[in-house]
């Protein structure tokens, strides 16, 4: 095959494993690959999700390689448990047992497997990638080998696969699953294509054409991306922020911004909508998913996971600290003292405080009477006096002695309760806003 030879999948000769499924595509790739003198191992793994006919598929491939004398090893995985367990769809649970299988065959030898996926998968996945809205990404076309899995019929359309197994008699198995139009991959395979190509003969190739192109643009624009992702600054408290001019001056701003929130259940109108209010400077734009929050700030784009109602904690002692509390105390020496640890440092009086004292986050109307001014400030004011941008100033927590706001937690103490050189029970107070993640 010169798929094969092209893309140099696999040595003359050399041994492989097949995932055989049963269906057409899977028992002419084995037919295949036999043919061209290579020594074949089956892997079929047993998703137990059609009850009996799963267990038939399994007897199905298993009596064809015990006839064709070909080794054959089964697998049996969970698919239900692992997709309630993790959260995942069903079909994305089968695939990654599935793989994690296949990984650890490969591991022990043949070292490459061979996978039945072939053009018209390819078609009907850029269009699943463009319906599902997955920006760039979806662009990207089934690769011929992705490390030690390889697709020799890749090149290869369905039509032409029937073809060859009717020419030489391959018996296969039907998956009536795969022509149910409650899957979307069904519908496009068997009602968008073929309605395509009635429009169009010929469509397939041209599709086939297409994908490998914008396949290739993917690439070029992903290595943009990735470029402009190493500008992306992440805070300790583990939020992220980005420069507008770092999204918009390429070009690309959509494709940016959509890897930016993959994996945050964003819908993808909002990409646009973000793009948006960044041309237009809209300040305090704020946009939300289930979990994550993104903030449009002066010049930058703030990305960080959504609060729903912070913690607070009482602090009987300074030996009990409450779990999950990000804070942590020390009783040091005067001498320990140091005006340059920086702000997440606060050196306290014991003799000044009066436990129990309270962590929780900054209200509106606190106020602390920070060291080097007279009076009292707003602590609202200090955080816009930071210029802080809000999704940060919202997680901002202060530190509380009897309703006395002793420390704006990274920013500033009260002198009322500042340690001096001579004092003789000095408490070193670290935040840690890690901890609130």
């Amino acid at each position: 095959m010169g798929t094969i030879e092209r893309h140099a999948l696999a040595r003359s000769g050399e041994a492989l494993w097949v995932a055989v499924s049963g269906g057409v595509d899977s028992m002419v790739l084995l037919h295949v690959l036999r043919s061209l003198g290579h020594s074949c191992h089956v892997a079929h793994v047993d998703h137990g999700l059609r009850g009996v006919e799963s267990a038939a598929d399994r007897a199905f491939v298993r009596q064809y390689c015990e006839q064709e004398r070909i080794p054959f090893l089964d697998h049996t995985v969970e698919v239900y448990s692992r997709a309630q367990a993790d959260g995942l769809s069903t079909q994305m649970a089968a695939r990654e047992l599935r793989y994690a299988w296949f990984r650890a065959l490969v591991d022990g030898g043949p070292h490459t497997l061979c996978l039945a996926h072939h053009l018209d998968d390819a078609i009907e996945s850029l269009f699943l990638g463009l319906l599902h809205g997955l920006g760039t990404r979806g662009w990207r076309s089934i690769p011929y080998r992705s490390g030690p899995f390889v697709r020799p019929l890749r090149d290869v359309g369905r039509a032409a696969i029937l073809e060859y197994a009717h020419a030489h008699g391959i018996p296969w198995r039907e998956d009536i699953s795969n022509r149910d139009p409650r899957y979307l991959r069904n519908r496009i395979r068997h009602e968008l294509l073929p309605m395509l190509e009635e429009w169009r003969p010929g469509v397939e190739r041209t599709l086939e054409r297409n994908t490998v192109l914008l396949s290739e643009m993917q690439g070029l624009t992903q290595r943009t991306v990735e470029e402009a992702l190493t500008r992306v600054t992440t805070e300790s408290d583990g939020s992220q922020r980005i420069r507008f001019e770092v999204i918009l001056k390429d070009g690309i701003p959509r494709s940016l911004l959509h890897e930016l929130l993959r994996g945050k259940d964003f819908h993808p109108d909002v990409v646009v909508q973000i793009v948006e209010a960044m041309e237009r400077n809209s300040v305090g734009a704020r946009f939300l998913s289930g979990a994550y929050q993104v903030l449009v700030d002066r010049e930058e784009l703030f990305i960080a996971p959504r609060e729903m109602d912070l913690p607070q904690w009482t602090i009987s002692s300074p030996t009990e600290i409450p779990v999950g509390a990000p804070l942590a105390i020390a009783s040091v020496n005067a001498s320990d003292i140091d005006p340059e640890a920086g702000q997440d440092i606060a050196w306290l009086d014991l003799e000044r405080l009066t436990f129990p004292l309270v962590l929780r986050p900054w209200r509106s109307g606190d106020r602390i009477r920070p060291v080097g001014i007279a009076g009292t400030k707003l602590v609202s004011d200090i955080l816009i006096d930071a210029r802080m941008p809000r999704i940060v100033k919202d997680r901002t927590y202060v530190l509380l002695d009897q309703e006395r706001v002793i420390w704006v937690c990274g920013h500033r103490i009260a002198r009322d309760a500042r340690a001096g050189s001579n004092g003789t029970n000095v408490l070193r107070f670290t935040w840690n806003p890690k901890g609130l993640h």
